[in-house]
């Protein structure tokens, strides 16, 4: 026996099955775990929280705004010393690449975009001068 045979004969046996049904429960089912789902999906939130967690939630906001607000307003001495050496760091950074870096780069930058159209425009040429993809 032949293997397209084979199927064929295993197609047209399975076609002859009867459909299978669903059972009648399921489709109350399937609703009422979807109702349930979405409620559950939907009580979420701050305040669906245990009320021990909003009140030491609230109480941990309270300290880091409070910790901002001391430190905004009167930051202590080494981070005044850190933000001016932050400032001086930065300068020197800015000379070196206006001195250094910038002309190197711009240059390199120039000439990595000339070899690109370079090389664009020798594969149009080949494209042209072979006729093309091949189509086989």
């Amino acid at each position: 026996m032949d293997s397209g045979d084979l199927d064929e004969r295993l197609d047209g046996e399975l076609r002859r099955l009867p459909r299978p049904r669903a059972p009648r429960s399921l489709l109350p089912r399937v609703l009422a775990a979807t109702v349930d789902h979405e409620l559950a999906a939907s009580a979420t939130g701050w305040f669906t929280w245990p009320l021990r967690w909003r009140i030491t939630s609230l109480t941990a906001l309270m300290a880091v705004a409070a910790a901002a607000w001391m430190f905004l307003t009167a930051p202590p001495q080494g981070v005044a010393n850190a933000v001016q050496n932050a400032g001086e760091i930065a300068t020197v950074v800015r000379a070196f690449w206006e001195v250094m870096l910038q002309p190197v780069v711009t240059y390199l930058f120039v000439l990595g975009i000339s070899l690109t159209l370079a090389c664009a425009l020798a594969w149009a040429a080949l494209d042209v001068a072979l006729g093309g993809a091949s189509q086989q």
